[in-house]
């Protein structure tokens, strides 16, 4: 089977306290799985290990066939992998389609010498807008493109950073809680967006979500955790119904 990230017995520990004991996992390339356990599981510091945001004492992290362990974040993300926070920080007094063209990557016309000719930068640019309208198109965004991201709902504000994602050339995205603080509705309209760029780009998801009710339905794995390790792993009846999963939920 194709995976595009694998983890093997990564630990993590603060203050002597594994919060990552021996964890491994392997995503699935052009799957959405969903990473869920209650708070204090590990699940955020097992993605800001595998995303370079904190260093591994133990075990390897490898992307889409690049051994990624304790590389810098800039490095990771320059390699297609992108994370999203719960708190979505875009350029807010950009316009929609302005956070997603600062996000391409390898512009000619960002250079200081580049930028006096023209002819080196425009047709680069006329690109980057078209690709950028087809990304917003997907998300739905697209008639938002002149609206400055202060004016988004925080739905429309998680997708349109999951549009910069993208726009940088991302080859799987990480999101944390992306139904966080948004109501039901919106929320499965989020989904059902981050679905369709699953479905027609191939991009590869990895989701933190605590609405699990919400969440379910639309990925293909699930994963498990309770005090620092993978308890469960598999389609998501199945480990919703796990008896170890359930009894981390209830404190066990």
């Amino acid at each position: 089977m194709n995976y595009i990230l694998t983890s093997t017995n990564v630990t993590k520990k603060f203050g002597g306290v594994a919060a990552l004991d021996d964890v491994s996992l392997s995503i699935r390339r052009g799957s959405m799985a969903l990473l869920i356990g209650p708070n204090g599981s590990g699940k955020s510091t097992l993605v800001n290990v595998i995303t370079g945001v904190y260093k591994a004492e133990r075990g390897r992290v490898f992307f889409d066939g690049v051994d990624i362990t304790n590389l810098t974040p800039h490095t990771i993300y320059d390699l297609g992998l992108a994370r999203t926070w719960q708190i979505p920080q875009p350029f807010m007094t950009l316009t929609v389609l302005e956070n997603l063209l600062v996000a391409e990557k390898g512009n000619p016309g960002e250079g200081v010498f580049s930028s006096l000719l023209r002819r080196r930068w425009e047709k680069f640019e006329e690109e980057s807008v078209e690709r950028a309208y087809k990304i917003l198109k997907i998300l739905k965004l697209d008639h938002l493109w002149d609206r400055q991201a202060y004016g988004l709902s925080g739905g429309q504000m998680k997708l349109l950073e999951t549009g910069r994602a993208l726009m940088s050339g991302a080859k799987m995205i990480m999101m944390d809680e992306p139904a966080a603080g948004i109501n039901p509705v919106l929320a499965h309209e989020v989904f059902t967006h981050l679905r369709e760029v699953n479905r027609k780009l191939g991009i590869t998801f990895l989701l933190i979500e605590h609405r699990l009710d919400i969440a379910v339905p639309y990925v293909d794995h699930v994963y498990a955790m309770h005090q620092g390790k993978i308890i469960a792993e598999g389609h998501p009846t199945e480990v919703l119904n796990n008896v170890l999963v359930i009894e981390s939920y209830l404190g066990g």
